[in-house]
């Protein structure tokens, strides 16, 4: 789906009625699991990121009288996303409840396909959890390919100083994939 369709649903959004209807499944479908992985690789349980997404498309219905058709739909999605992660964060931290640690450690050997696989999921989880304003710059590029302007506008940086932390991004994730790739 790209932006100017997401900006049609969220337009669809404002209209209300069946229009709203449609809107909120077209989302669910495109984005909930892209969602709810973010979601979780940022400590999420998974018996809790299903109420956060419920908060989440609750809040697209909430928030969508504000947003102007640009082109930059999947941008005002995920930061949607982000502001309801930060609220789940301050209202855990208020409370004195412990995130989850996913982190996991992977056994030296030689790997099959399931093996490496595993490891570099772990190793992406722990990239995640280390950088995570990185991880979700990244998926912003890989998965809803958005280009380095709209992930710029949604860092709060200069297109030149995301274009710098992008490549350190990417150096540093080597340092986390590369030994799998060695076993």
């Amino acid at each position: 789906m790209n932006n100017a369709e997401v900006d049609a649903l969220i337009v669809d959004l404002q209209a209300g009625g069946q229009r709203r209807k449609h809107a909120v499944t077209q989302l669910y479908i495109a984005f909930s699991a892209k969602f709810t992985r973010f979601l979780q690789l940022r400590g999420v349980p998974e018996s809790e990121s299903e109420d956060l997404m419920h908060d989440i498309f609750l809040a697209f219905i909430a928030r969508c009288d504000g947003f102007t058709p640009s082109g930059m739909g999947r941008g005002w999605l995920w930061s949607v996303v982000r502001s309801k992660l930060a609220d789940r964060y301050r209202q855990a931290n208020k409370e004195n409840v412990e995130v989850y640690d996913d982190s996991w450690k992977i056994e030296a050997g030689s790997y099959d396909d399931a093996r490496l696989k595993a490891c570099i999921e772990g190793q992406m989880s722990a990239f995640s959890r280390d950088y995570p304003e990185g991880a979700q710059a990244l998926a912003w590029v890989i998965d809803d390919e958005l280009d380095l302007r709209s992930v710029s506008e949604l860092l709060g940086r200069s297109y030149g100083a995301t274009r710098e932390f992008m490549s350190q991004i990417r150096s540093r994730l080597r340092g986390y994939i590369d030994p799998c790739l060695m076993g």
